[in-house]
């Protein structure tokens, strides 16, 4: 193959040009301090340097979120500490002011020190962090936390806490609402009533000879609603009675400790009936009840159709609509299926078929005569759980070979619900209630004297439950700052590990570059060195 001069010539060029880029490219790396300096040179490393910086960035957000959560966290534990210490100084005015050497005026003047401390205590309730947002409004830090209305303390703010990511799968509370931390003082147990017949019900009727007593049989059974029954006998002329039944928040009749139920005890409309609860009795003026009543509801019937419904007996007919849970829903079922033959069964609301319980084996609640359908006219009775005839229901047409479902809705008299009610204060309206108290004069007025001294104590239990409560936040205070320094070491660890493989894809080995520039330039030295005897070799040139 022959070579020409100006091949060799151009070759030998272009060579040179190649080593100084190359060497140029090394110079590059060297003065960046890079391994690459343009994406195309490695594109999967420069993938990997966008995700670690990433990575490097959501960590610093983390400790951002750590140092905001601790200044947060430490503040509300010195607020909580600086509230004790108040709190503490309440209680010694309020034993020093139960002293019954004291007179009108000592404790008059106890009592405006106790309402300086109640505003000092709701200054500290109202304090804002560093970024001017109430520490203890909740997710309403712009909200100022607790307002003066009409000489009472209202919490503003909500009952929900903020969590803040502190790593990648963590979060952690950085606040405590007020409404917790505050709001968990109780003010003495009472009841109150809701329903149709709440004015029956009045709060001075309502005698407690045994607070703890009470309370305790109050929480255990929750809600309390009192039914009023009708019950009208076989006598001549008929005698009516009412009684009332009290069931709890689960529906079961509610007993004494002992197992007596309160319930089934007779009452006229001339006198009020008096309930006997555990450690306390209530007084009811209860009306006399209207009877329920039955209503029938069907969608398959036509006008032409009818049906004729006769009420056989009150009794049993309010224990039957009680047992189907107030509706009752009677339905045609081909029995056996695929029969053509038809049968009446009744159905409570919750779609359970109702049995009769008196039976020695359950049997359906329902007595067909005759038993089968659509051949004649069929009359229905109804029982209730003691095989009390109910209810009489007659078809007076038969339209076709299948039985329209009728519903009868019962329309029960109306309820008294009693609800437990000791609701949760704070401990300022707490103390302020107390202060009022402290200065009412009861010098020779014995009541007055008892009330004071009743309210004393109670003062001193929500001082203990409000302490509690604050005792608690503290001690889960300290667990979440030691989440915090746990969560900030862990990351400390992935950020040094991330920075260690971010060095090992972006940054420059210098010793390998600074080998591979002396190669490289060594390497152009020698082309340069070639390339001027090359050049200068010719035919001519050997001839001369």
């Amino acid at each position: 193959m022959r070579i020409s001069t100006g091949q060799i010539f151009l070759n030998a060029n272009r060579n040179m040009m190649e080593n100084q880029s190359s060497l140029l490219d090394i110079q590059d790396k060297l003065s960046s301090g890079k391994n690459f300096t343009r994406l195309a040179e490695d594109p999967v490393g420069a993938s990997q340097v966008v995700s670690l910086k990433r990575e490097l960035a959501q960590l610093g957000m983390f400790q951002t979120n750590i140092d905001a959560s601790r200044r947060r966290l430490e503040l509300e534990e010195a607020t909580l500490d600086d509230l004790n210490t108040a709190q503490d100084r309440m209680r010694e005015l309020v034993v020093y002011a139960a002293n019954g050497t004291l007179s009108d005026a000592d404790r008059a003047t106890i009592s405006y020190e106790l309402e300086e401390l109640v505003e000092y205590s709701a200054g500290l309730m109202n304090t804002r962090d560093a970024k001017g947002e109430y520490l203890f409004s909740g997710s309403q830090g712009n909200i100022q936390t607790y307002v003066q209305q009409g000489g009472r303390y209202e919490y503003k703010g909500d009952a929900s806490n903020r969590n803040i990511q502190v790593s990648s799968a963590l979060y952690v509370q950085s606040t405590d609402n007020g409404r917790y931390l505050f709001e968990s003082v109780t003010d003495d147990p009472t009841l109150k009533a809701t329903g149709t017949l709440k004015d029956s019900f009045d709060p001075e009727k309502l005698n407690v000879t045994d607070p703890d007593a009470f309370a305790a049989f109050m929480r255990e059974h929750g809600d309390i609603t009192v039914g009023v029954d009708q019950y009208t006998d076989n006598a001549t002329p008929p005698v009516t009675t009412y009684t009332y039944m009290l069931r709890n928040s689960a529906g079961e009749v509610v007993e004494y400790p002992a197992g007596n139920p309160l319930q089934a005890q007779a009452y006229d409309n001339t006198a009020a009936p008096t309930l006997q609860l555990d450690g306390a009795s209530l007084e009811l003026d209860l009306p006399v009840p209207v009877t329920g009543t039955p209503g029938v509801t069907s969608d398959d019937l036509s006008d032409s159709e009818a049906l004729t419904l006769n009420k056989l007996n009150d009794n049993a007919y309010t224990g039957l609509m009680r047992q189907a849970g107030g509706e009752l829903e009677i339905r045609s079922v081909e029995d056996p299926p695929a029969s053509g033959t038809y049968v009446y069964k009744a159905y409570g609301t919750d779609g359970t078929e109702l049995t009769d319980g008196a039976m020695p084996s359950p049997s359906p609640l329902l007595t067909v005569t005759p038993p089968v359908l659509p051949d004649t006219e069929p009359t229905l009775t109804l029982t209730d759980a003691q095989g009390t005839a109910a209810l009489e229901l007659k078809r007076d047409v038969v339209a076709d070979s299948t039985v329209a479902d009728v519903t009868l809705a019962f329309e029960s008299p109306a309820d008294l619900k009693l609800q437990f009610h000791q609701p949760p204060t704070n401990i300022l309206n707490a103390v302020m209630e107390t202060v009022e108290l402290m200065r009412e004069p009861v010098a020779g007025n014995a009541v007055a004297k008892a009330e004071l001294n009743d309210r004393f104590a109670l003062m001193l239990d929500q001082l203990n439950q409000s302490q509690a409560r604050m005792s608690e936040a503290t001690s889960t205070l300290g667990a979440r700052i030691n989440k915090l320094d746990k969560a900030e070491s862990t990351n400390m660890d992935f950020k040094l590990m991330t920075e260690s493989t971010l060095s090992s894809v972006q940054d420059l080995d210098y010793a390998a570059a600074s080998t591979e520039l002396a190669k490289r330039q060594l390497a152009l030295e020698a082309a340069y060195a070639s390339f001027a005897k090359i050049q200068d070799l010719s035919l001519f040139n050997y001839i001369r």
